[in-house]
This record gives C-alpha cells, sequence and structure tokens, in this order.
C-alpha cells in the first residue's frame, strides 16, 4: 500500500445511492450523489465513473488522491480493488492508493471508529458488523433471496404476502389490505407489476413504511415490524458472540428500519434478552465519514483484514 495521499475521494456505494465526497488539508466538498449500485452489474465501471465525475469536476489530480470505498453487492473486495486499479489505468491516471471494503466495513468505521462494538445497519438490505479485539464479523447481508431480515424489503415482502393471504382467505384480516389496494385496486395484478419492475427490490423495500406505520393500530402489520425487531437483535447477538464480545458491547444502529417505534422496541426488549451487556450508542459518522478512514487504519486494527488495497 502506498503512503497516504493528503486527500481522499470516500465513497458510499449502496443500493439506493452513490455518494461522494473530497477530504483534504483544506477541508471536505460538498457531497456528490448518484444513482445506487446495480449489483448484478460489474461495480468497478460504475465506481470508477463516478470518481472520475467528481475528480474532473473539482479539478483534482487522479495522482494525488486516494479513493476509498466502501460498497455493497461486493463478494470478492480484493478482485473490485485491483478491476478498479485497471479501470483508473486505462483512463491514463491512477489514484496514489484504492482501498475497498464491504458497505458493513465503512458503515462500522463511520459509526464507532476502531473501537470494538456491534453495528447494525438496516435499510433497503439488513448486515450486521461485529469487531473484537482480533477479528471481525459479517452476519447477515446475503441479499434478499437470501438474508437480509428485518431489512426494508423483508418488511415489504411480509407486508406483500400478509396483503396476498388476506385477499385470498389464506390468512387474517389485515388494514393493510386496504392500504395496499390505495396503489393496486387489483391486487392480483400487483405481482406481475412488481416481478417485472428492474428496480424490485427497492420498490418492495418501499412498502415497509406502510407495514411499520400501521403496526401501532393492526395485529398483523405489529407482527411484521416485532419480527424485524427481534431478527436485527438476534444478528447482533450472533456478530457479537463470534467476536468474542460480552460486557458492555458498543451497539450503534444505522438505517431507516430501526427508526420506526414498534421495530425499535422489539429489538431492544430482545437486544436485552440476547446481549446483556449491550449499551446503545449514538453512530459518530455515516458510511461516508467510514469510507474516507479506510486508508488511514491503524497498523494494529482488526478492520484492516476486512480491506483491500491496490
Amino acid at each position: 500500500m502506498s503512503p497516504s495521499s493528503p486527500t481522499v475521494l470516500a465513497i458510499d456505494a449502496g443500493q439506493t445511492g452513490v455518494r461522494l465526497r473530497l477530504d483534504g488539508a483544506q477541508g471536505s466538498s460538498e457531497v456528490t450523489e448518484f444513482p445506487g449500485v446495480r449489483t448484478a452489474e460489474p461495480l468497478a465501471p460504475q465506481l470508477g465513473g463516478y470518481a472520475a465525475r467528481v475528480l474532473e469536476a473539482a479539478g483534482a489530480a487522479t495522482e494525488a488522491v486516494d479513493v476509498a470505498i466502501g460498497t455493497s453487492g461486493v463478494a470478492d473486495v480484493p478482485g473490485l480493488a485491483r478491476d478498479l486499479r485497471a479501470h483508473f489505468e486505462g483512463l491514463g491516471h491512477a489514484p496514489a492508493t484504492i482501498a475497498v471494503a464491504h458497505d458493513s466495513v465503512s458503515s462500522y468505521l463511520g459509526a464507532l471508529g476502531e473501537r470494538a462494538g456491534v453495528v447494525v445497519a438496516a435499510g433497503t438490505g439488513a448486515i450486521i458488523f461485529g469487531v473484537g479485539p482480533t477479528a471481525t464479523a459479517r452476519v447477515d447481508g446475503w441479499g434478499y433471496l437470501m438474508g437480509d431480515d428485518g431489512s426494508g424489503f423483508s418488511v415489504g415482502a411480509r407486508g406483500w404476502r400478509a396483503v396476498m393471504r388476506a385477499h385470498d382467505g389464506r390468512g387474517p384480516a389485515t388494514a393493510l389490505l386496504e392500504v395496499f389496494r390505495e396503489e393496486f385496486p387489483d391486487l392480483e395484478a400487483a405481482y406481475v407489476e412488481i416481478q417485472a419492475d428492474p428496480d424490485r427490490v427497492r420498490r418492495v423495500a418501499s412498502y415497509s413504511r406502510r407495514v411499520t406505520a400501521h403496526a401501532a393500530t393492526d395485529p398483523v402489520a405489529r407482527e411484521i415490524a416485532e419480527w424485524a425487531g427481534t431478527e436485527l437483535a438476534d444478528s447482533v447477538a450472533a456478530a457479537a458472540a463470534r467476536v468474542g464480545l460480552a460486557a458492555s458491547v458498543p451497539v450503534a444502529r444505522l438505517g431507516r428500519v430501526l427508526t420506526d417505534p414498534t421495530v425499535h422496541a422489539a429489538f431492544q426488549t430482545r437486544l436485552a434478552a440476547v446481549v446483556p451487556g449491550a449499551v446503545l450508542t449514538e453512530p459518530a459518522g455515516s458510511g461516508l465519514d467510514g469510507a474516507a478512514l479506510l486508508t488511514r487504519l491503524a497498523e494494529g486494527s482488526a478492520l484492516r483484514s476486512a480491506v483491500a488495497y491496490a
């Protein structure tokens, strides 16, 4: 890894949006936002393209900048770092250092820095990241087909299942049926339209707001909201156990899902039972703040094993 440049282009890339910020000796630039990454397509051209546009607009010499990225949708972090290096070299201007991590790592850094603890991030997806004295652990974040329990997508999808079960007689009555019917008077046409939507994951996640908004008055909605909070707490417990944390465990919460009162109440209740030493901690910063720290980790940091440099 090259010595750190005084200027860092920090990138926080998720499925909902991508945010970029230049941090230098003179301070930080305004945040630039782009559409979310398409995780089914190669990430290097998407992220490299966004980075090049921001650097060009700022008049910054690429060679004098470190690029630090926390992104969702990456399975091969070292491979993405190499692909980004090749992408920039193909443009004729390569950054001094490229640092890449899964966005669970950058979210952790933004929330808790390099100290031990657990961060639970629940937005469209859900991922939990734990850091102990010598180890890190990722829990869930396996995508909408295989995991992301407690995420906005999972809540929205369970809302739709409850609505369709009420509609066809398999499930109990729920106020959600009429709520969802406001958008789809013909409920039986909804699945065709939503499944054909290229943005279906975010679209399904958006219905989570309708579910949680009725959790105080509708038993079906409340059960879904409480399930989400309980799942997220169990994931925190798994992360804490894997990295050897028990007493006084800082737990920071990120994402919209845990801002709902019913979800959060269930989360707190379950967390007290499964992680008695949990200490709910307000995040110090954002995933973008955490991305900016990827090139500046302490030599002995357990987080270094989760970051690839090129």
